[in-house]
């Protein structure tokens, strides 16, 4: 007597394909639609502490947090170094689109990408 039963049938398996189709196509289209940033805004305990364009290439540090570096390259900005001890924010990467942001937890800074143009995303989701 065999009780082998299938943990899942042929259109269960189809059903699952078909919304991962569908929600790698919603996550292309909205990061297709989503426009390039043009300015970061770096936030020091929820206070705006500089505001940078984000066309010209450069290292820099805040004086409010001399132990943490930001790199700007190619239109994206990120968290270069930081004594922080797990080092998210620097892995983080690059941000560039309008709405990202980058946080490093333990030194309260935030890197939040602004576009001049409006957005239609809420109209897309």
């Amino acid at each position: 007597m065999n009780n082998h039963r299938k943990f899942f049938k042929k259109t269960d398996l189809l059903l699952i394909g078909g919304l991962c189709v569908l929600a790698l196509i919603l996550l292309l289209v909205v990061t297709l639609s989503s426009p390039k940033g043009t300015t970061a805004q770096i936030y020091l305990h929820d206070v705006c502490v500089m505001t940078c364009d984000l066309s010209e290439d450069s290292i820099f540090q805040i004086d409010q947090a001399p132990e943490v570096t930001f790199q700007i390259q190619d239109g994206k900005i990120r968290f270069l170094s930081s004594d922080c001890p797990d080092q998210v924010c620097v892995r983080t990467g690059f941000i560039s689109l309008a709405g990202q942001t980058a946080v490093c937890l333990p030194h309260r800074l935030v890197v939040r990408i602004i576009s001049d143009s409006p957005s239609d995303l809420d109209v897309i989701i």
